[in-house]
């Protein structure tokens, strides 16, 4: 992306923002998801060959295409656009794929699928073995969130697991989409119990009401072991937008 376009295109969903044109807004989400899936198809063409999304689109709803966090999101992935680096590491690439994942099921995306080559596929043994964990715990990882695709080929797991499995921020976040996928079947209620349980048990942990009390001034950047910090902070984030979901219903 030449700087023009990245300035236009900030310029542009700035504009939208400041003058709640819900049009303008739309065009820019598609031009910068469009942008992400055609980069990452020519950076990782090692790694995948194509990315699919569900039958009917992202329908953006108001409350959120208008919301601070859409801006600051979409300026956000603009700026990485810019500054991701040619060729890119098996960390880069699961960091991208990770973070479009999520971004695309906090928009309301209802299914986001990476079409893998063969070879980066490892067997749940080839994956147990480099994770230095034995069969049984590689198992317990997959349930909580741990990427395994559903296919009788004995190749599921892909090779950027290893490595981001063991980064604390990265293993939240592959398993706050594993939450995201699962309350797309679930109604917003069964949700919210399921959140308020998981709250209970931070707030027993800390002996505090809300992640911003337990860890005060810290973030998760200055943590030794960040985990419980964004695993609360993006819990409180899911209720919040459950219950605004249904007090606007």
């Amino acid at each position: 992306m030449s700087k023009a376009v990245y300035d236009l295109t900030a310029k542009q969903i700035n504009l939208g923002f400041q003058e709640k044109d819900h049009h303008l807004i739309e065009k820019e989400t598609d031009f910068i998801l469009n942008k992400i899936v055609t980069v990452m198809l020519t950076v990782f063409s090692d790694k995948i060959e194509g990315i699919t999304f569900d039958h009917y689109g992202v329908i953006l709803k108001s409350e959120y295409l208008l919301s601070e966090k859409h801006q600051e999101n979409l300026l956000k992935w603009l700026k990485r656009l810019m500054e991701i680096e040619y060729p890119s590491s098996d960390i880069e690439f699961g960091k991208l794929k990770v973070d479009l994942e999520n971004w695309y099921y906090k928009m309301g995306g209802e299914e986001i699928h990476f079409h893998y080559h063969d070879d980066y596929l490892l067997t749940p043994k080839e994956a147990s073995e480099r994770l230095g964990v034995s069969r049984v715990t590689l198992n317990k990882y997959i349930q909580q969130g741990l990427e395994s695709l559903d296919t009788s080929s004995h190749h599921k797991i892909p090779l950027y697991v290893i490595d981001l499995w063991n980064d604390p921020v990265y293993c939240i976040r592959m398993q706050m989409i594993a939450q995201q996928r699962k309350m797309g079947k679930q109604t917003p209620l069964e949700r919210l119990q399921e959140i308020n349980n998981e709250l209970s048990k931070l707030q027993i942990k800390y002996k505090k009401p809300n992640f911003k009390e337990a860890f005060g001034h810290l973030n998760g950047d200055n943590l030794d072991d960040p985990a419980d910090y964004y695993l609360w902070r993006d819990l409180e984030d899911d209720k919040e937008e459950i219950l605004k979901h249904i007090g606007g219903s």
